[in-house]
């Protein structure tokens, strides 16, 4: 199948399935045995750089396979980005419609437009997938981020992505060489 590749800033559909990328976020430390949170994270929808909030076109009707491909090693990168790094583990996802839209009892008022602006660039940097909701004027940052989990967790999904392995640690090749001279001063020592 081809990358379905949105012509522009062509508008964003009904249809469309839109994500918000997650990342690890730090836990309380405490007790190993600790239950987890079965809720996202507000973190993940917080967002103060600008008053607006990303989102990724992830496909025309449903998660397009192919655009997660291609929003794979953005996402890495953005995550490496972070100080301390995290790890992208994957989006939560929502149809705009629901945005323009959202089911009772939300009030009208928070009704969101998704704007699609797609990022030029060289190489990483460009995403012709991006989307963005802007904050409305009589709402701040912390009260957004309550809504959009609210209509996340209500009426979305999450897509996953598969971990990359980690690095194999760089061998200490001295221990080795260590044990290796120690075995054969034993066996000499025998053979005597």
């Amino acid at each position: 199948m081809a990358l379905w590749k949105p012509q522009g800033s062509q508008p964003i559909g009904p249809n469309e399935h839109l994500g918000r990328r997650l990342f690890d976020e730090p836990s309380l430390a405490g007790a190993q045995d600790q239950k987890t949170i079965a809720r996202l994270n507000l973190r993940h929808f917080e967002e103060r750089r600008d008053g607006q909030v990303s989102l990724d076109r992830l496909g025309r009707t449903n998660v397009d396979k192919s655009v997660v491909r291609y929003l794979r090693p953005r996402a890495d990168r953005a995550g490496s980005r972070f100080r301390p790094p995290k790890a992208f583990n994957g989006w939560a996802v929502l149809t705009a419609r629901k945005f323009g839209s959202p089911p009772a009892p939300a009030p009208a008022s928070y009704a969101l437009t998704v704007i699609a602006s797609p990022e030029s660039g060289t190489d990483l940097d460009e995403n012709t997938y991006h989307a963005h909701i802007s904050m409305p004027p009589n709402m701040e940052c912390y009260s957004m981020a309550l809504h959009l989990r609210q209509l996340f967790e209500a009426h979305g999904t999450i897509e996953r992505v598969a971990k990359h392995a980690a690095p194999p640690p760089p061998e200490n090749r001295f221990p080795r060489l260590l044990l290796t001279r120690f075995r054969k001063w034993l066996i000499e020592r025998r053979s005597r």
